[in-house]
């Protein structure tokens, strides 16, 4: 696996890696992942985070910030400008980064079609994932060991190890679903990294899919994963519930 992880977007679409990163940091605005008022992680997390330079970074920031989505000031860190009149002026501009398919389904439905994708995904993954796409999956885990108390560090590192596993199969139609119904529900997976516990068994539950990984044991791997799902369903589930008042 290619240490860059942007090389068949970049290809199919002949867009730049500064262009894709900033679609993903809009698409992680839009879908609720980074929230009004979130602070980023620094340039140089950025770069570990995506496998980029930091040029790439912040010229990825700029076109973010050229959309009003970013208040970045001399010293400070770069917080997120997702105020409902921004945002709205957004949905207007970039119709396609708004509406994603996978949010007009029930919970149950996207995680039970997720639970299929995902077991495929990382079943050949097992078989196809190589040294490059083994260390980045380690980096992350390294990172994330240290964003207990940190949800947006956590939550873009969890995107980027879900990618990584999903990019190192032969097969990009799945490599797609896998990434899409990832994208459902963020705004709750946002309140249900709030919860006490939930960060650290995510961490927990990444590196025995890793350790299958790494084994390439496709059996153990599927185990793991579904494990995984399962859990992030229960927590998302809540967190849905908790949103809307509901017990």
């Amino acid at each position: 696996m290619s240490r860059d992880l942007f090389i068949n977007e970049n290809v199919l679409r002949n867009k730049t890696k500064k262009e894709i990163l900033a679609e993903k940091i809009l698409e992680m605005i839009l879908t609720g992942l980074l929230r009004n008022g979130d602070e980023l992680p620094s340039e140089r997390d950025l770069a570990n985070t995506f496998g980029v330079s930091r040029e790439t970074v912040r010229g990825s920031l700029s076109v973010v910030s050229d959309l009003g989505l970013l208040v970045v000031s001399q010293g400070a860190k770069t917080r997120i400008n997702a105020s409902p009149k921004i945002i709205e002026k957004c949905q207007e501009l970039l119709p396609n980064q708004a509406n994603l398919q996978v949010n007009q389904f029930d919970i149950d439905t996207v995680f039970e079609t997720r639970k299929i994708v995902e077991r495929a995904v990382v079943r050949k993954a097992a078989l196809n994932i190589d040294k490059s796409g083994l260390d980045l999956l380690r980096s992350l885990l390294i990172q994330q060991e240290r964003q207990f108390e940190q949800p947006v560090h956590f939550q873009l590192s969890d995107k980027q190890f879900h990618r990584i596993i999903a990019e190192c199969i032969p097969n990009e139609l799945l490599t797609n679903y896998a990434q899409e119904l990832y994208s459902y529900g963020l705004q709750f997976r946002r309140v249900a990294m709030s919860l006490s516990g939930s960060i650290e068994q995510s961490f927990k539950e990444h590196t025995m899919i890793f350790n299958a990984l790494e084994k390439r044991d496709p059996d153990r791997a599927e185990e793991m994963m579904i494990n995984h799902i399962n859990s992030v369903y229960d927590t998302t589930l809540l967190a849905m519930k908790e949103r809307n008042g509901l017990k």
